[in-house]
């Protein structure tokens, strides 16, 4: 059997998310789909609009046969490492194709670009290098990517990503084939719902209050209204109260913290004592070197204590959201362990466990700030469909 793979945030899942999928579906032709989807915090550092187990639902309802949340410490990283951590979690699991969203490039052309960029690595890298002397390491990859394939319109989020999800198939040696699909209607960065119905998940969120249910499914409008009404739209104040005591009162140290680099946390300090509210406390630390999703990342890299060495661990498990009688194939077949129920947790090594703490630790502060029960990894229900 064969097994497609999509790394996701679905935050939320939406029509664009739904077609994707079914793209993926027909180009493929494979007999499982799977999804590796981030639990409750996202890669920009914010806290998702709905909880892991509703978008796993959403992700199962709209076709994919199994979801795995991924390591919170994979979600708050840049995309170098946010890909090159998923690659590997999928590559042990035998996963035979990744599809990703693309935008500006038809699929040859896209891969081409990306096959001059890995064949000049050692050249983008000390560009890199070069240009984060005044610049975050986002901005600083994307002129030095620019600088070499003169072109900026490739250089989008979704393409930087797609590009670090084939550079890191590259560097394990997998034999996982790259399908590069594109994205239609709606860029990433768009704050404006669309005419058509496909907008991008950033839109959405702007207009979640707003009149955006023809976007999506209508499982996911379900989910979405339901959470809005019970538990309302998660932010990040919980968690600024928490770092604000762990940086002013305890004066934990930021040292050997995922997204830190020297002086942040004197920086952050100052600008922490100047400002009680966490979106005037953003608005003012962010710059061109640290932007806010670097920023935000650090704060619940710093409060989750992940640490830079979790890089170098050579996970052995994946975390099972839901799954569907057909996916019984993954179990049978993966290199790595799944872990469904605590009782799973007892055959782990010992990185492993320290990594499936943090998701933990991550799901109770996500719970905590919403005012949901504690502890649900475990106590609610794998989701069998």
């Amino acid at each position: 059997m064969k097994t497609l793979a999509i790394i996701s945030e679905f935050n939320p899942f939406h029509n664009g998310h739904k077609y994707l999928l079914d793209q993926a579906k027909e180009k493929t032709k494979a007999d499982l789909a799977i999804t590796l989807m981030s639990g409750d915090f996202v890669q920009r550092g914010d806290p998702a609009i709905i909880d892991k187990f509703s978008r796993s639902d959403c992700a199962m309802k709209a076709g994919f046969d199994m979801v795995i949340e991924m390591p919170v410490y994979i979600s708050l990283q840049s995309a170098e490492y946010f890909a090159l951590g998923s690659v590997k979690i999928l590559d042990k699991m035998g996963v035979d194709y990744l599809c990703f969203g693309i935008e500006n490039e038809d699929p040859n052309s896209f891969l081409e670009k990306v096959n001059l960029l890995i064949s000049k690595s050692s050249q983008l890298e000390t560009l890199t290098k070069k240009k984060l002397e005044s610049s975050s390491f986002t901005k600083a990859r994307y002129d030095a990517t620019v600088e070499i394939i003169g072109k900026n319109n490739f250089i989008t989020s979704n393409n930087i990503l797609a590009l670090e999800y084939i550079r890191a198939i590259k560097k394990i040696n997998s034999k996982i084939t790259p399908v590069p699909i594109n994205r239609i209607s709606s860029a990433n960065k768009d704050f404006d719902l669309k005419n058509t119905n496909i907008s991008s998940s950033t839109a959405i969120r702007n207009n979640i209050f707003d009149n955006y249910k023809d976007h999506v499914p209508s499982f996911s409008y379900k989910a979405i209204e339901y959470s809005k009404e019970n538990f309302d739209i998660p932010n990040m104040d919980y968690e600024f109260g928490l770092f604000k005591y762990l940086l002013l009162i305890n004066n934990k140290s930021m040292d050997d913290i995922l997204a830190y680099e020297i002086g942040m946390d004197n920086y952050l300090k100052k600008i922490v004592l100047k400002n009680d509210n966490f979106s005037k406390f953003i608005a003012e630390a962010t710059t061109k070197r640290y932007t806010s999703s670097r920023i935000k990342r650090l704060i619940l890299n710093y409060i989750l204590n992940n640490k830079t060495k979790f890089n170098d661990y050579d996970l052995d498990f994946y975390k099972v959201l839901a799954f569907n009688q057909k996916s019984q194939y993954i179990f049978s077949n993966s290199k790595s362990k799944p872990v469904l129920t605590k009782k799973d947790t007892d055959k782990l090594s010992v990185p492993d466990k320290i990594i499936l703490s943090k998701m933990l630790d991550a799901s109770n502060m996500y719970n905590l700030g919403q005012g949901r029960e504690l502890n649900q990894d475990f106590t609610k229900k794998i989701r069998r469909y």
